[in-house]
């Protein structure tokens, strides 16, 4: 059963302390260890992407040893040859980024040119542009004053001095990527030392649980950063090809930069398009490259994103769109722009570790793109708003994907159950109370109504002509007007042509219901009774009922509590009752189960009962009225 706890004020006040305070040590760490933590996120990474190559290379009989050098070896090879090419290439378009800018200005002088009269804007911007371009050495203007003549020493290399903090920043990475490499052999070789470390910390004596938990999370994990390292590095490949098909310098370095930008959620991919775009731009006479090669990274993208990727991902993994731009802001705010590239890796293993370790499951909830509260919380807490609309929505929005069963098992039940908790707790106020239970009968009518396509749902039959007989049952709740709500929804997934119901309303006592037995006499008593609470009154219920009809088929609803099944199932059955069901589509499914049995029951009661009375047919009785 799901439940609202509400705590006091002060303990809300002590747990968000608590949360605010780690949250604020765990970001500390992150940021001053990041000299350690960034080589160990990439071993990680890259532990992940490599575990299925050796895994491979084991079950053909490969020593494990072998298995790790080999494929190590293989890594190094293919990045010391990348690394030196992306350098020759790096290289190269440092010694033509001058005459490059001097392009750039002319392609600027142009556009102002031609839009020269319109926005003043515009042409502020691109003077801007081009002021900045221009070289420090530029003459003053006309009628300004003139400074003293001082010896300006021109430094031979100005592009090189511009590029050294680059060059720092490649050193330091160069750094990282030989300490992550180490890290990386090491992880490879003890992987299950460091994997039974990791169970001894999270098992707690749930060991065979949380080793399942960690090898499925293990194998999701390798399985996705693999497979998105391939998707990304083939995107980059197919940028390098198309490029040098276009005749754009340098294609191996932009489709590198591709490959690394397209780890970057959402803008990532635009980011690395512009250096290429401004490349054509600048290397080029017209317009038209730089506008081909937009077009080309813009298609490729798309293709991507609506083929490729829903076809090798799925829906094995899911982070909500906020939460992959928050971490990418994150972890480049912690970690640069290393952390910028990692953060869709590392924020895609805390989701699969938060989906599979129980522990680490508010991971999941603050990352994952399932929706943080289920459908039936979410239905209760803006009934309890008094928001009745949003509720409709919630509830059509489950609709929609699932039928009406379904619906009830996962958004009104639940919400009718909460109430009820609630109410016990004292935390509704009465007309809270009606206010929810009215909305959420009204609103499970029109779902039922929607579901079967008619302005009258199944089992509410009244007035309508049916052939051949029906089975008719009386259908009641325990004790409570959320029962009646309940049981209402169980009567119309019955099929009007098959069925014929009579609800008690939750007011009926007792001996009325007793009473309504002997009139309606039907084949099926469907009792009604959510927790929490209610079932000592429902066993007094079916204990009156079957002392009085013992042939009476008896279904028992103990609506959304799986968790006391068996004791309820135990409790009920010692004093009569057939069956006992926790999910209203489950006990649908039920007494269509019965029906051909229960047609034949009736035949011969009807015949019995009308040969005592002289008649040979029974009675019709109203269906669904409700009241006694």
């Amino acid at each position: 059963m799901t439940r609202v706890t509400f705590r006091p004020d002060w303990q809300r006040a002590v747990v968000a302390l608590s949360a605010v305070t780690i949250a604020a040590v765990l970001v500390g760490v992150l940021y001053w260890g990041r000299a350690i933590l960034i080589p160990v996120a990439l071993a990680v990474f890259f532990t992940f992407v490599l575990a299925p190559l050796v895994n491979a290379l084991q079950r053909r009989r490969v020593p494990r040893v072998a298995a790790v050098l080999l494929v190590m070896t293989a890594t190094g090879l293919v990045s010391a040859g990348t690394g030196w090419v992306l350098g020759q290439q790096l290289g190269g378009l440092m010694s033509t980024l001058p005459d490059n800018a001097e392009r750039i200005k002319g392609k600027i002088t142009t556009v102002r040119e031609w839009a020269a009269g319109g926005d003043n804007r515009m042409l502020k911007f691109l003077s801007e542009i081009q002021q900045t371009l221009a070289p420090p050495s530029a003459a003053a203007p006309v009628g300004s004053p003139v400074d003293p003549p001082t010896l300006v020493v021109e430094q031979p290399t100005s592009w090189m001095t511009r590029i050294e903090p680059v060059a720092g920043l490649a050193a330091e990475f160069a750094g990282q990527a030989v300490f992550a490499f180490v890290l990386v052999v090491f992880m490879l070789l003890k992987r299950e030392d460091l994997r039974n470390r990791l169970l001894r910390v999270i098992a707690h004596g749930r060991v065979t649980q949380a080793t399942k938990a960690v090898d499925d999370a293990s194998r999701r994990i390798s399985r996705y950063l693999l497979t998105q390292l391939i998707l990304n590095a083939s995107f980059g490949v197919v940028i390098s090809i198309g490029l040098l098909l276009l005749g754009v310098e340098y294609a191996l370095l932009w489709g590198f930069l591709a490959t690394l930008m397209r780890y970057v959620p959402y803008i990532g991919t635009w980011i690395g398009v512009i250096p290429p775009v401004l490349f054509s731009l600048a290397t080029t006479d017209g317009f038209a490259e730089p506008l081909v090669v937009l077009a080309f990274f813009v298609t490729l993208e798309l293709v991507c994103n609506n083929v490729f990727e829903p076809w090798l991902y799925g829906a094995s993994l899911g982070m909500s769109e906020v939460a992959q731009l928050m971490a990418a802001a994150f972890w480049s705010f912690l970690w640069g722009p290393i952390g910028l590239i990692l953060s869709g890796p590392l924020t895609t293993c805390l989701v699969v570790l938060g989906k599979y370790v129980p522990q680490l499951q508010f991971l999941d909830i603050l990352l994952g793109d399932s929706p943080p509260l289920e459908p039936g919380v979410m239905f209760f807490q803006r009934l309890a708003a008094r928001d009745q609309d949003e509720a409709a929505r919630i509830a059509a929005g489950v609709a929609a994907k699932n039928a009406f069963g379904v619906t009830c098992d996962a958004v009104f039940v639940p919400a009718l159950t909460m109430t009820q908790q609630a109410a016990a707790d004292g935390e509704l106020e009465a007309g809270d109370e009606k206010f929810i239970l009215a909305a959420t009968r009204e609103i499970a009518e029109y779902t039922a109504d929607d579901a079967a396509g008619l302005g009258a749902g199944a089992g509410a039959g009244a007035g309508a002509a049916f052939e051949g007989d029906r089975v008719r049952v009386l259908a009641c709740a325990a004790r409570h007007d959320a029962d009646e709500v309940a049981v209402r929804m169980l009567v119309r997934l019955l099929s009007a042509d098959k069925w014929e119901v009579n609800v008690a309303a939750s007011e009926t006592l007792t001996s009325e219901l007793l009473a309504r037995i002997a009139e309606f006499r039907p084949a099926v008593l469907c009792v009604s009774s959510l927790p929490p609470g209610g079932l000592a009154h429902t066993r007094y219920l079916c204990k009156r009922v079957k002392a009085r009809f013992p042939e009476l088929k008896l279904l028992v609803g103990r609506w959304g509590q799986a968790d006391e099944l068996d004791e309820a199932k135990a409790d009920l059955a010692a004093v009569g009752a057939d069956t006992v069901h926790t999910s209203v589509d489950e006990a649908a499914t039920q007494l269509n189960s019965w029906l051909s049995v229960l047609q034949s029951q009736q035949k011969v009661s009807e015949v019995l009962v009308g040969t005592a009375e002289g008649r040979g047919t029974a009675v019709p009785v109203a269906v669904g009225t409700g009241r006694a």
